[in-house]
């Protein structure tokens, strides 16, 4: 198995609107989309339609729902054998309506009662199976025992850390490749500009670098101390929901193959771009090809 990837996982429902409703009127949703989400379980469902061997660990409970976000994960080819199941619990679920021509959104989620991932329920040597390891930070406790495995075993770590400082101060120093939001990265460093904060999360221990600007691409910076800029990619926005778990995975991708920095940050851009372009995070995944293209 190549990429183990460990996280959040849901449920989203996701409505697109002419316009929000106001108090006590109903708009109807001329699109509607039923689909997983969540940020390690969508890199995962991107990096299988790109060909890759995944795994993923996350929990639900063992009710309809969690029967049915395995099965979002399952039905891509991603393995779910180490899922965990806990018994009486009520899944996680998130509801998101989009302003079709602002492409303003309302979020609504429960995380239900099935509770964070525990360290006890998944051993670090899974990790030795696989050849890399993907982290959302979101369990960091659950996360780093594996991180940390995977640093003493020499298999790549790819971390997005936008999850609170405290994540982050711990989980960074045990990265190969590090992501964060501007908003983040400059809290975590308590740098205000670009390369410096790039410069700051490499001195913390990572060999690469990747600060996400949304309609403004991304910076990313290696060993090297280069500052790569790339500008985010024109397309017919629609809904930037998962768009940044879309970019995780297309990181891991590149990592996981060995591309230059400057392919893998304009891989990932025109992959998190395209994945605007459709409800959700993984009705407008593109292909390999299609990818390809946009970037000769």
């Amino acid at each position: 198995m190549k990429v183990l990837s460990v996280g959040h996982c849901t449920l989203d429902q996701i409505g697109v609107v002419e316009r929000f409703a106001e108090e006590d009127e109903q708009v109807e949703m001329p699109t509607f989309s039923v689909q997983g989400g969540g940020t390690a379980a969508t890199a995962a469902v991107a990096l299988a339609r790109w060909g890759v061997e995944v795994r993923f660990v996350g929990k639900v409970g063992d009710d309809d729902r969690g029967e049915l976000i395995e099965r979002t994960l399952s039905d891509e080819g991603v393995a779910t054998d180490r899922m965990i199941r806990s018994p009486g619990r009520i899944s996680q679920v998130r509801f998101v309506f989009v302003e079709r021509d602002s492409g303003h959104r309302h979020t609504y989620f429960t995380p239900g009662n099935v509770g964070p991932l525990d360290p006890q329920e998944i051993a670090p040597e899974l990790v030795d199976e696989h050849e890399l390891l993907l982290i959302d930070s979101q369990f960091p406790q659950a996360q780093l025992g594996l991180m940390k495995r995977a640093k003493k075993q020499g298999i790549p770590v790819v971390l997005e850390a936008n999850h609170g400082s405290g994540v982050v101060s711990e989980c960074v120093p045990f990265a190969d490749v590090v992501i964060a939001s501007e908003r983040q990265a400059s809290s975590y460093t308590g740098v205000g500009s670009l390369q410096g904060i790039l410069e700051a999360l490499l001195e913390k221990g990572p060999a690469t670098a990747i600060i996400t600007l949304g309609d403004e691409g991304a910076v990313a910076m290696g060993r090297d101390h280069e500052l790569v800029r790339v500008d985010a990619l024109q397309v017919e926005f629609l809904d930037p929901t998962g768009a940044s778990d879309v970019f995780l995975g297309a990181v891991a991708l590149g990592t996981l193959e060995g591309w230059e920095l400057d392919r893998l940050v304009r891989f990932a851009n025109a992959a998190a771009g395209l994945a605007c372009t459709g409800p959700g995070g993984r009705s407008a995944i593109a292909d390999r090809d299609r990818l390809q293209k946009e970037l000769s």
